[in-house]
């Protein structure tokens, strides 16, 4: 093979990953604007989940307020990651990556905090807000791993960031496995119910 050939092989195959790369962009602002209104449902869930398992006497006062919180806290951050995402589509720039890189990191150190502050004493409810909250920052950090990156190259990037991110059914199927399922006990069954994503 002649030295020309390679460099029109070599030519093709950056103009090919260039391509795929600039889709790969396009593709994971879609998916995370897909999936952030599923994602800000379930923080909201949150909130429900508690005061309804409140009203039968199976959370206290004070695990009613810390849920809430965390609730409140994954629904502004989910909201405002929404919003900046939305406008990076529009006219995607560095200054409002660097933001929704902001929004995420708060969330993952904010969520995780309150959730270690929280204390719940209902064993069940507690590893059912964890797995909300886990569920939560797994997809988030999703799209963040498929973020352009100003420090690497697109080729070197994209093969280590192709994971493919859940879509808002595959979202709802898990919400509802790991956090609605039935536990046995009438009361909290009932709770869980009224927190099922369709």
């Amino acid at each position: 093979m002649n030295p020309h050939s390679k460099s029109k092989i070599f030519l093709a195959l950056v103009l090919a990953i260039s391509l795929a790369a600039t889709g790969c962009s396009a593709q994971w602002v879609n998916l995370a604007l897909q999936d952030l209104p599923v994602l800000t449902s379930m923080a909201l869930n949150i909130a429900t989940l508690v005061s309804t398992l409140a009203s039968g006497q199976q959370a206290s006062a004070a695990d009613t307020a810390v849920i809430q919180n965390i609730s409140a806290q994954a629904s502004r951050d989910l909201n405002l990651l929404q919003s900046l995402y939305g406008e990076y589509k529009a006219a995607p720039s560095a200054t409002t990556l660097q933001k929704i890189q902001n929004v995420i990191s708060d969330l993952n150190q904010s969520l995780p905090a309150l959730l270690e502050s929280a204390h719940i004493g209902n064993p069940v409810l507690s590893a059912r807000i964890t797995a909300a909250v886990n569920l939560i920052l797994t997809t988030v950090n999703s799209f963040a791993a498929l973020m352009p990156q100003a420090s690497t190259s697109p080729t070197t990037s994209r093969k280590a960031r192709t994971k493919a991110l859940p879509r808002a059914q595959d979202l709802k199927k898990q919400w509802n496995q790991q956090i609605c399922a039935p536990t046995g006990n009438p009361a909290l069954d009932a709770s869980f119910a009224h927190s099922v994503l369709r």
